[in-house]
């Protein structure tokens, strides 16, 4: 079947996250193919230069008063808000961020309502401790993020449970979401995500001045969950070994004064440069210049930043924990080590370090987890999903 389908998208234009990157992917795959697709995000989204066959909907300026990553609590208020002018009912809705159903839920009535189908793109809500006393010393802001991940539990099983179906990124991602939430792994599919091809232009920007023996790199933008102190803890380790050893932090967290401080506390101040945010065209000239690639999350859904890795040839150290682990296999694709324990973080970088054909044969595991993930195949898997849903309906 060839139902038309409305994504809804708190991001395109920009892509400060996976969520983006999925959306962005997507649209180019399904306008490849001559999908009827049209898609609902705020004005500063709209891409139609990138997108022009695509029909958008303008749902105005994002909100100052939603906190909400992307404004997605905003987003679905919006869209059922508006309506829908004769003709422009589509077949399905689509949120590229499950829990933006959760305000157009809100809103508008099961009856006569599309089909609704949400992407899961992580599941640190619903692996989030519940005491708030889980999080001190692993998160910036304990109490505050606690009462954040409490009440994004409470959208999370209040939204996946409405939608058709949902759409998962990962085996463990899904697991979570059954577990938590009690959503039927029968209305689960799971979307292989991907990253798109690097298409840097020869005058690309360069890197931002990697250097060190190794340049380890690191990226993320929530630096406890990320693992970003663990790393810090075990560079002393790591310099025992590799004097010259420098990491580099690229991204931006409340926590960054703390880890200075810790950096300082370790002795390795001057070896922690924070490049802080870089845009996607300096953010994949790092990748390509660091020696590996380091971030040993504490949970993780996936990670796509381990593929943006693997695409530049930069070796990967991970945590061994949820859905990563279904692209870093370890001594295959990276290494992996338990979240929290520096001694077995130092001594799997020290590895990588001084073992130049374990560096080339994660290297070429790496490009075989990228093989395995196209963007033919995510949208293979999305439009399967599409059709069997419209069939349902139908």
């Amino acid at each position: 079947m060839n139902a038309s389908v409305l994504l809804v998208a708190q991001q395109l234009a920009t892509t400060r996250s996976g969520v983006g990157l999925y959306t962005r992917i997507l649209l180019e795959e399904l306008s490849g193919r001559g999908r009827r697709v049209r898609v609902a995000t705020w004005s500063d989204e709209i891409d139609e230069a990138a997108f022009p066959s695509a029909q958008f909907l303008d749902l105005g300026e994002r909100p100052r008063w939603d906190r909400t990553p992307g404004g997605f609590v905003a987003l679905g208020r919006r869209l059922a808000e508006r309506r829908p002018a004769a003709g422009e009912r589509p077949g399905l809705i689509h949120f590229t961020d499950a829990r933006e159903a959760f305000g157009y839920l809100s809103r508008t009535s099961a009856v006569g309502r599309a089909p609704l189908i949400g992407t899961v793109h992580d599941d640190y809500a619903a692996r989030a401790p519940r005491s708030p006393l889980g999080l001190v010393g692993r998160a910036a802001d304990p109490f505050v993020r606690w009462a954040y991940y409490r009440w994004l539990r409470g959208v999370e099983r209040r939204t996946y449970g409405e939608l058709a179906r949902v759409m998962v990124n990962s085996e463990a991602t899904g697991a979570s979401v059954a577990a938590t939430y009690g959503v039927d792994a029968a209305l689960q599919r799971v979307v292989h995500l991907c990253v798109a091809a690097d298409a840097r232009a020869p005058d690309a920007p360069r890197a931002p001045g990697l250097s060190g023996d190794p340049a380890i790199l690191f990226a993320g933008g929530n630096f406890y969950r990320k693992g970003l102190d663990t790393l810090v803890r075990a560079l002393p380790l790591v310099k025992a070994d590799a004097p010259g050893a420098c990491l580099f932090v690229a991204g931006q967290d409340r926590a960054e004064r703390r880890i200075r401080r810790l950096a300082a506390q370790r002795g390795v101040a001057d070896s922690v440069r924070f490049l802080g945010r870089l845009d996607r065209g300096r953010m994949s000239a790092a990748f390509a210049a660091a020696d590996m690639f380091v971030m040993p999350s504490r949970t993780e859904a996936l990670g796509l930043v381990y593929l943006e890795a693997m695409r530049a040839g930069a070796p990967v150290v991970s945590g061994d924990v949820g859905g990563v682990t279904e692209i870093v296999r370890d001594g295959e694709s990276g290494l992996t080590v338990a979240p929290e324990d520096e001694v077995a973080l130092a001594v799997a970088i020290v590895r990588l370090h001084g073992d130049g054909a374990l560096r080339a044969r994660l290297v070429a595991g790496g490009r075989a987890v990228l093989a395995e993930r196209t963007p033919g195949r995510l949208a293979d898997e999305t439009l399967a999903v599409y059709d069997e849903v419209a069939a349902a309906g139908a």
